[in-house]
């Protein structure tokens, strides 16, 4: 089970987690999200997500990993 916080000035945590394979399978699906977040770079619940980072845990809560959801913004401000 991998769980995929947002954090900024405001953290938004994910409390169901989502359950993948291996921690590949976690950073393919943790892509996956922060694309979507930043499509035209206001994304979903009409957020600024460019200043926003996405940490990714395991089931013990230890960090894996974590990114700018900058590195993904695919523009159209």
């Amino acid at each position: 089970m991998y769980y995929f916080h947002l954090r900024d000035t405001d953290t938004v945590i994910d409390s169901e987690g989502t359950e993948l394979a291996n921690e590949t399978a976690a950073r393919d699906h943790a892509a996956g999200v922060a694309r979507e977040l930043t499509f035209k770079s206001v994304g979903m619940m009409q957020r600024q997500w460019s200043d926003w980072t996405l940490s990714v845990h395991d089931d013990k809560g230890a960090e894996l990993f974590s990114f700018a959801l900058s590195e993904y913004e695919t523009g159209g401000k």
